[in-house]
């Protein structure tokens, strides 16, 4: 998924430092960031005490990408999960201990918004401009 956003009057570090914030603070979530030659980020982040919250199905990661497009623009893709270790998860507490179940599924739930919620947040400081599927 691919959305691209206007700069206006901020620099790609702008853009850079705010999804990271956004993602340790309203997310709580570990993040680190990375530059490339080419000027653009990689922000990748995990939840915090994501071992715990693998065990229960509970944990997100996720990879976002920011990309300058000109002086002007940005691109922001965003990095599908790894869905493997939820389903099965879900599957084997389903048959075993059904309760962790439900916190498997609310973990789904949770890692599918995510990709949204960032859009989101990036779109209150900078002007969204086109949405790529």
């Amino acid at each position: 998924m691919t959305n691209i956003y206007r700069l206006d009057k901020h620099s790609m570090t702008d853009a850079a430092k705010h999804v990271s914030y956004f993602l340790e603070d309203s997310e709580n979530m570990e993040v680190q960031c990375l530059s490339t030659f080419e000027g653009a980020y990689i922000i990748q982040a995990r939840v915090r005490h994501g071992k715990v919250k693998k065990l229960f199905g509970m944990d997100k990661a996720i990879s976002v990408k920011l990309t300058p497009i000109g002086n002007e623009f940005f691109s922001v893709d965003i990095g599908e999960a790894k869905w493997l270790d939820k389903g099965v998860a879900l599957t084997v507490s389903w048959f075993v201990l059904w309760p962790l179940a439900v916190t498997s599924s609310y973990g789904i739930y949770k890692q599918k918004a995510l990709p949204d919620k960032i859009f989101r947040e990036i779109a209150t400081r900078f002007l969204p401009e086109c949405k790529i599927a």
